[in-house]
């Protein structure tokens, strides 16, 4: 493994127009697992919560798996089974969502047969230790299936979010007694946007979602083919009873799919605008108001790809991204950068360089837990992502 410094920090830095930042306060990569077959979902993976990480995958034959950390992301538990293709769901989709409050950990996944689609949750009441049996929250009997979930956890209970694929309707289901059942589906919105161009039977808002007490952020794609038109955001703030009307928080032309962090009266977020530069969104008042900044642009041979976000109460937020050089191996073209705000997202540092001489890292995800920030990411071996693994740094 290298390390960017000297004259290719001095390039990397010229191409951003920032001083770049030393990566020896990050910890080296270290493996998680060691199946060469498992992968972080591009759906949102990892969760934090009373000082326990939480970290569901796609893992060998298709199963998704979980795991815990109680020392903040330095040592993993074994890998618990929470889903698996069976007779009765042929098709488990590798994309399984996460959410934790306190003791209640949520793990939102969708499963096709040869007729229908379906929305399942599995929940811990227990921080992760055990598990209830899979519920249904949603059934749609169609080859178009259901878009993407994302899921979050507050006092004011649990929101998973998903997109009809057939209506093109952008639904929220949410449960006020910790999973035991949830209320009649609540249509929020609607799009007409597809992530595969021209072909309506990806209709899909690409959904982001994020929960802080009794408010409920909910942004997606209102239009779009193949890249997506804008972004937006529709609010609840009472608890997910009402949702106020959408509004755009980004006009510009996207792939969609908004990572979003709450934390108190904090909103973070992010998406990975076409013409290949990241874009942070931040607000400070609970989502009510959304300001968004081009946080870093493409190089002259370097792509920019999977950003994530988080933020916490007191209004520190972490933004992370890859760099990915085409020109060097495929075992050492990623490099995964960080920038930081203190102030709910409207100063943000300069990069730092958190791992460099990554194989091809395709998801990344991050999260802030005791007082420090842990990256999570899957690295492939090989072009196909046949023979992948998960990776965690810990930095300041």
């Amino acid at each position: 493994m290298y390390r960017i410094a000297g004259p290719a920090a001095a390039i990397v830095a010229l191409l951003l127009g920032v001083n770049p930042v030393a990566a020896s306060s990050w910890t080296p990569p270290a493996a998680v697992t060691s199946s060469h077959s498992a992968e972080v979902s591009y759906a949102r993976s990892l969760a934090v919560s009373g000082g326990v990480v939480h970290l569901v995958n796609t893992g060998p034959s298709g199963a998704l798996q979980y795991r815990r950390s109680t020392d903040g992301g330095t040592s993993w538990s074994s890998a618990v089974t929470v889903a698996k293709p069976s007779s009765r769901y042929p098709t488990v989709l590798g994309d399984p969502a996460i959410a934790a409050l306190n003791g209640l950990v949520v793990v939102a996944y969708r499963a096709n047969d040869s007729t229908a689609a379906y929305l399942i949750v599995r929940i811990s009441h227990d921080g992760g230790l055990t598990w209830a049996a899979p519920k249904t929250v949603a059934k749609v009997v169609t080859t178009r299936r259901i878009g993407e979930q994302s899921v979050a956890v507050s006092t004011a209970g649990i929101f998973v979010a998903w997109t009809n694929r057939v209506t093109g309707s952008i639904i929220v289901e949410r449960s006020i007694d910790q999973g035991a059942t949830f209320k009649p589906a609540q249509r929020i919105g609607v799009t007409t946007a597809t992530f595969f161009p021209g072909n309506p039977a990806f209709t899909d808002g690409l959904i982001g979602l994020a929960a802080s007490g009794s408010i409920v952020d909910l942004a997606w794609s209102p239009s779009g083919d193949g890249t997506m038109d804008s972004i937006v955001l529709s609010r609840s703030t009472d608890g997910g009873l009402t949702y106020a009307p959408p509004t755009t928080i980004l006009a510009d032309p996207s792939f969609g799919w908004p990572a979003l962090s709450a934390a108190g009266s904090y909103l973070a977020g992010e998406v990975e605008a076409a013409d290949g530069s990241v874009v942070a969104f931040n607000s400070t008042d609970a989502g009510a108001t959304v300001a968004h900044h081009r946080l870093a642009g493409p190089g002259s041979v370097t792509t920019l790809t999977n950003g994530s976000v988080a933020a916490d109460a007191s209004g520190a937020m972490a933004f992370s991204y890859v760099r990915v050089d085409p020109t060097a191996p495929p075992s050492a073209a990623s490099t995964i950068l960080v920038r930081r705000s203190s102030d709910g997202g409207r100063h943000w540092s300069p990069f730092e360089t958190a791992a460099a001489g990554q194989a091809s890292v395709t998801p990344l995800d991050t999260a802030f837990v005791g007082g420090g920030t842990l990256l999570v990411w899957t690295a492939c071996a090989d072009p196909g992502s046949s023979s992948c693994d998960i990776f965690a740094s810990r930095g300041p």
